[in-house]
């Protein structure tokens, strides 16, 4: 009898190979470190993947979020960006992770604040309005904190592209959503409170859900100008994050005045908080593609590209190099200056080998995002494909090791430099040694072509990956915190959404 996987879609196929994935590491012990299971779950998430590529991860991911116990790290999958619109063959799975998500028991404040911001990002359907509305006048009882938090999840609610206003029986739940967001605007209970009004209704009125009120000018004025003029305490932190990722797809173009009015705000001498937000914000539009449509077909001025490469001369903020490793220039901002992209491939290359783990982690991601999205030159691709070589044999930094693990550059697969690390005394470097070779075993039975190299990498150690994260006596990778500089980046302070 012939083999149904051979008859599987190619989309599928990648799926149940992430499952299987998802299904090796849970069986191993390690895998209960929190932070171990954050870093995988980062690591991929901000990571450039095609749309298919990221529709072959909901299975995972509905698995992992029927199978996480933790309520701070359940605030990692409740930021996944869906590819829109999804390939057909994904909506069962789509489905499937919104009823696991329903399903989740939410004993706290903070678990019912997660599921419900999922749940409104990843179901768009204007039938879950009399719901959304239920919760927002609920949300109006509660403290200040849990107010602006829940109040935000639903202000980032945009109807499906293509959705036109309700009509008939199911008009007046869009109505009274419309009104909801109108009276908070015109009568917020704080400045806050009137931000986030003034966010809804800016989703409502881009997608035409907003016949009358403010114009699309002024809410775009109204939402900038708090952020401007506010600092940015911890806690409106997560508030303004969600807000200001959450500019859709089918929106206006941004006026060219908006981009630069942004762009003000990720200077040197801005709170780093800011910074961090409108990186955020300025990835999330690359994204949706917002950026190549702005000015009428024209690129954005300033040029964004040549801001990137000025700024990461002298950021060192690991929180604001996250956001911006997650903007990736398009090939006409390459073409149309090419010296900034060879200069901001220059500086990711220099900051992956930074001291600081968190820098050089990603660093290595921002390497890999640029060569995915063909922004490297071959010189650079060759480079790129040593030093990952290189990383592989020298790094002992365990989150770094597992984010080489997860990228894949094609050609020869270094299994005996991968094969050596199984070797380390840390049983978190070992586990990332094993997951790469397992996912090229996997791959190599799917009918994958990457061959193996038998060549063991000798590690030069006058290198500077070498010097900077040689192996310690006590063992390839150390302690969990190996490496100069190193900071944890935690997670249960506060939901980081």
């Amino acid at each position: 009898m012939s083999d149904p996987s051979l008859f599987a879609s190619p989309l599928a196929r990648q799926a149940a190979r992430n499952l299987h994935r998802l299904e090796v590491l849970t069986a191993n012990l390690i895998w209960t470190d929190m932070f171990y299971r954050a870093n995988f779950w980062r690591s991929w998430r901000v990571m450039a993947l095609t749309p298919d590529e990221a529709a072959a991860w909901l299975p995972a991911l509905a698995f992992a979020v029927s199978r996480e116990r933790n309520a701070s790290f359940l605030s990692e999958f409740a930021r996944w960006t869906l590819p829109e619109p999804l390939p057909p063959e994904a909506l069962p799975w789509r489905d499937i992770l919104i009823r696991n998500w329903e399903q989740r028991p939410v004993p706290t404040e903070e678990e019912k604040f997660i599921r419900l911001s999922a749940l409104v990002r990843l179901d768009r359907r204007a039938e879950r309005l009399s719901e959304w509305l239920r919760e927002a006048r609920r949300a109006l009882d509660l403290g200040w904190y849990d107010r602006h938090l829940r109040l935000a999840a639903l202000a980032v609610w945009r109807p499906r592209p293509g959705d036109d206003p309700p009509h008939g029986d199911k008009a007046e739940a869009a109505q009274a959503w419309v009104r909801f967001w109108e009276e908070r605007y015109r009568t917020p209970g704080s400045e806050l409170d009137g931000l986030i009004a003034a966010a809804a209704l800016l989703h409502l009125a881009e997608a035409g859900w907003l016949p009358s009120g403010p114009s699309l000018e002024r809410l775009r004025d109204e939402f900038r100008q708090p952020v401007q003029q506010w600092p940015v305490s911890y806690r409106e932190r997560s508030v303004l994050r969600m807000l200001l990722a959450s500019v859709p797809a089918d929106a206006s173009s941004p006026e060219q005045q908006d981009i630069m009015a942004w762009l003000e705000l990720t200077h040197r001498n801005v709170q780093w908080e800011k910074r961090e937000l409108v990186w955020e914000m300025l990835a999330a539009w690359q994204r949706e593609s917002i950026m190549e449509h702005s000015g009428r077909g024209r690129l954005p001025e300033p040029p964004l590209l040549l801001h990137l490469a000025r700024t990461l001369e002298w950021e060192r903020n690991d929180d604001v190099l996250l956001a911006m490793m997650r903007y990736v220039p398009e090939a006409a901002e390459v073409s149309a200056h090419p010296e900034a992209a060879r200069a901001v491939v220059a500086r990711w290359e220099a900051l992956s080998r930074n001291g600081n783990g968190l820098i050089r982690h990603e660093a290595w991601v921002a390497r890999w995002n640029l060569r995915r999205a063909g922004v490297l030159t071959a010189e650079e691709q060759s480079r790129f494909d040593a030093d990952d070589v290189e990383a592989i044999g020298a790094e002992n930094d365990r989150d770094i090791l597992l984010a080489l693990a997860q990228i894949t550059p094609p050609g020869t697969f270094p299994l005996a430099t991968w094969a050596g690390r199984l070797s380390d005394q840390n049983d978190r470097c070992r586990l990332a040694a094993h997951l790469a070779i397992h996912g090229w075993l996997v791959d190599m039975a799917g009918g994958g072509q990457r061959i193996a190299s038998s060549e063991q990498r000798v590690v030069n150690f006058h290198s500077p990956l070498a010097i900077r994260h040689s192996p310690s006596p006590a063992g390839r990778c150390g302690s969990p915190c190996a490496g100069p500089g190193r900071k944890v980046r935690t997670l249960g302070q506060s939901p980081r959404l």
